[in-house]
Parts: C-alpha cells; structure tokens; sequence
C-alpha cells in the first residue's frame, strides 16, 4: 500500500519505476494474482515507453519482467494464455532470441498445455527451427520431434 502511495506522489521516474517494481514483487509474494497481473502490465507498458539510457538497460528490464511473470503466468488462472500473448510479442520475442532462450522452454510448455492456442503454435515451431542450433532442452526437442521432424 506504501508503495502505490509513494508511486502516486513520486516525480522522480526512476524511483517510481523502481516502486512499481517492487509493487509487484510485494503483491507476488502475497499471491495476489489479479493485483499482480495488473503491475505486469502497467510495468510493460512503462518499459515499452520509457526512454532508458541506453537499449541494454531496457533489453534487461524486458528479461526481468518476463521472469517475474514467470510466478504470475503459471499462477493465475488465466496465465497460461497471457504467457503466450506476453512472449509472442515481437518485442519480447527478439529478446527471448538474443538475451534469454531458456525463456523457449515456458513458452513452449503454455503451447502444450493450451488448446486454444494451436494457431500460433505453428508460429513458435518456426522460431523453434530457427533457434534449435542456440538451444536445446527436453520440452523444445520434443515439440521439435512431433511437428518438424
């Protein structure tokens, strides 16, 4: 509750960034889901516009903000659907390819386990091609096996 306080009040913007930060680390730790999944986006939409000092430091916040989503999107009810919408960003997905394809293996387990979203399934078996010479593990090889090879 401070925290939404102090980020309503604050002009500093690296401090209201760094409050919103932890507004949502504090509403993950007491699993509030909604609330936290409200944080994730408002945060997003703060990282898609916020001017950063240089395009690394926003390529970082993109990797931590997928990672904290990590707790919400297998959490929450509808998270797994949300994960898929998150990651198959262009944004996200170009920093998924350069920064962190361990993040391939979360994304490719909301496929498997949601039907509604075989459509772009089709999609991430392109990206899956493209990255199977970066990265390997269980869960991508498998996904690999039954629809490329």
């Amino acid at each position: 509750d401070h925290l939404y306080q102090y980020r309503t009040l604050c002009s500093n913007s690296e401090r209201s960034l760094s409050a919103l930060w932890g507004k949502l680390a504090s509403e993950i730790l007491m699993q509030n889901w909604d609330i936290a999944l409200e944080e994730l986006n408002r945060l997003k939409d703060v990282i898609d516009s916020k001017n950063f000092a240089s395009p690394l430091n926003q390529v970082q916040s993109r990797i931590w903000l997928m990672h904290w989503g990590l707790y919400i999107f297998f959490n929450h009810d509808n998270g797994r659907t949300q994960i898929i919408d998150l990651f198959n960003q262009d944004k996200c997905l170009n920093v998924i390819q350069t920064s962190a394809p361990h993040l391939l293996r979360y994304l490719a387990t909301a496929f498997i386990v949601n039907k509604r979203r075989r459509p772009q399934l089709k999609e991430f078996i392109k990206v899956i091609q493209q990255e199977h010479y970066s990265y390997k593990d269980p869960i991508i090889e498998f996904l690999a096996c039954v629809f490329v090879n």
